[in-house]
């Protein structure tokens, strides 16, 4: 009886991410945009977790919020920075939505009005650069610190966005985009 064959365990690489991403994000790009080196650069460079690596590597085109959520704050940045750098409306709208997907805000009707804010975006009726600024802004603005907030704060916040919420809602159905 012969012994067992080991075989190798082959990780994936920053190779494999770089290519699963450029497959992953064709759609959203420009077609002459390609990200194949950049992106393996950053990997290397960044070193991004094994995690991470087999996340982009085998990503599809809806997994960017949840790869992108396996990397380090900078490297998220960085990655967020090639794909929408190409000035290509799609690939800023596709980044927002990532950015947006990766929020929790902790306050119920703004954790509500973030996800309505993503469901906009794919939202063809409001104009593009509307939908680009309305991401953009959202993601930026709700990247500050909400916990450990008062009360009186946090029921203001939940106002604020419950108030939002029923304004975007109201445009956007307008529009015949959301019921």
């Amino acid at each position: 009886m012969r012994a067992p064959v080991l075989i190798a365990n082959h990780p994936r690489t920053c190779a494999l991410a770089a290519a699963g991403l450029e497959r992953a994000t064709v759609a959203v790009r420009d077609p002459d945009v390609e990200v194949l080196d950049p992106a393996r650069a950053l990997c290397a460079n960044d070193a991004w977790t094994t995690e991470a690596v087999d996340c982009f590597a085998t990503m599809t085109e809806d997994d960017l919020g949840r790869c992108a959520g396996l990397l380090a704050p900078k490297s998220r940045e960085a990655l967020f920075a090639l794909l929408a750098g190409h000035e290509s409306s799609t690939a800023a709208i596709a980044v927002a939505r990532a950015k947006l997907s990766l929020m929790h805000v902790g306050i119920a009707a703004c954790d509500r009005f973030i996800g309505a804010v993503s469901a906009a975006l794919a939202c063809e009726e409001l104009p593009l650069d509307t939908r680009i600024q309305l991401g953009n802004e959202t993601a930026d603005f709700w990247s500050l610190p909400t916990s450990g907030l008062p009360a009186d704060a946090q029921a203001k916040m939940s106002a604020t966005c419950g108030a939002s919420l029923q304004t975007l809602q109201q445009h956007v159905a307008a529009l015949g985009c959301m019921p």
